[in-house]
């Protein structure tokens, strides 16, 4: 969408310099312009006290701040965990998420309006693809966030949509994520999650920002990814996995494997032994995330025998594992389920504790933050057409992979 007037947080810091130096202001208004966006979460140039009235108003005349219309926010009782949903300009709408654990906040981001990969435990792809964010929108989630909650110690990129298919705003918005002139977050604080994008895997390596990277695995075996991720079918895991070596070896980076456990599907020995082997041969850490069922979905969770038996296949052969722990029952925070409901019209009170499914989250070094797939299976509801209302319910991708 073209804009009249840049959006500001989509404007490089060297860009902002020379404009201001056209205006004749002396170098250190710069850093004041962005203390106020990116540290005082401004949400206007009038707020910038510190600046001349003249200043303030060229500002006001040359750039615009994000437009992400609030539709609604939600707290846990427990206060652990919010969720915001966000109406964009073209009525398209996404979900982001925070969470408090002992005071370090992880805020979860969309990266697209929608998803176009159609994984079959997905509710966000079923709910068909709107179109990517712009650098302003997902940075904008950033500042908006932080202004419901606290300044983050953590930013992931596992919200609705495949970041890796949007790499011409993420790319930028991990940098300035990064760059200490805007939000100043360390690289390692930083994680992308992707399905398998291979071509977006390699461009990734060549980010100054250098992420931590997560893989949805959710299976070893080609044919079964397949049936779970169509994207499979375009990059096979052996040609993923060979971008994922890459990548490590390019940054440095730990890699994280997330995998979704279906019961009787995805949990047998062999599947086991087969994650674990992939695990040492790339050093990766592994993280478990029980299914959550849904009303409509044939999916099931694990067993607790299931869950154990496979948790002790992949530490017998040397491998980190990390079970995710679940929040957010009570705010429907998991990914889609609050832009869903929008899209049936409002509901008349907040889900009660324990009607909702949960945002599962593990604080790791390698992926602070994933979702959960609760959400119905693919071929449950189609994807609805362009520009109905449920169409532009686009949310936060809750187990989009």
């Amino acid at each position: 969408m073209e804009h009249a007037k840049p959006d500001i947080l989509e404007v490089r810091p060297d860009s902002l310099a020379a404009w201001l130096a056209e205006q004749g202001a002396p170098p250190y208004r710069l850093s004041q312009v962005l203390q106020w966006v990116y540290r005082k979460m401004a949400g206007s140039f009038a707020a910038m006290s510190n600046l001349p009235l003249e200043l303030r108003s060229r500002l006001d005349g040359t750039y615009t701040f994000p437009t992400l219309k609030e539709v609604e926010q939600r707290r846990s009782q427990d206060g652990s965990s919010g969720k915001l949903l966000f109406e964009l300009e073209d009525g398209e709408q996404i979900e982001s998420v925070w969470m408090d654990d002992r005071g370090r906040y992880t805020f979860c981001i969309s990266s697209q309006a929608g998803c176009a990969l159609g994984c079959s435990f997905c509710a966000t792809g079923a709910m068909g693809f709107g179109r990517n964010l712009r650098l302003g929108e997902i940075l904008g989630q950033v500042v908006a966030l932080a202004r419901a909650a606290t300044w983050p110690a953590n930013v992931v990129f596992m919200g609705m949509g495949e970041p890796l298919l949007n790499t011409e705003a993420v790319i930028p918005a991990l940098e300035a994520l990064a760059d200490p002139q805007r939000f100043g977050l360390g690289s390692r604080r930083i994680t992308v999650s992707t399905a398998g994008v291979t071509p977006g895997i390699r461009e990734l390596s060549k980010c100054a920002a250098r992420p931590k990277l997560a893989l949805s695995l959710n299976s070893p075996f080609d044919d079964q990814r397949s049936q779970l991720m169509p994207i499979n079918g375009k990059y096979p895991l052996a040609e993923v996995l060979q971008a994922c070596r890459e990548y490590a070896e390019a940054t440095g980076r730990r890699l994280a494997f997330e995998y979704v456990l279906l019961g009787s599907l995805n949990t047998s020995p062999s599947a086991a032994r087969a994650v674990a082997k992939a695990a040492r041969d790339l050093r990766a850490l592994v993280n478990l995330i029980a299914f959550n069922p849904v009303a409509g979905c044939s999916f099931q969770p694990p067993n607790g025998d299931e869950t154990k038996q496979f948790k002790t296949v992949l530490e017998g052969q040397g491998v980190e594992v990390t079970e995710r722990f679940r929040r957010g029952r009570d705010i429907a925070a998991a990914c889609g389920q609050l832009r869903g409901k929008h899209a049936q019209g409002p509901p008349a009170a907040a889900p009660r504790q324990g009607t909702a499914a949960a945002v599962p989250c593990e604080r790791t070094p390698a992926a602070p933050c994933e979702r959960t797939p609760a959400a119905p299976c693919q071929g449950t509801a189609a994807p609805a057409p362009k520009g109905t209302a449920r169409h532009r319910a686009s949310g936060h991708d809750d187990g989009r992979r």
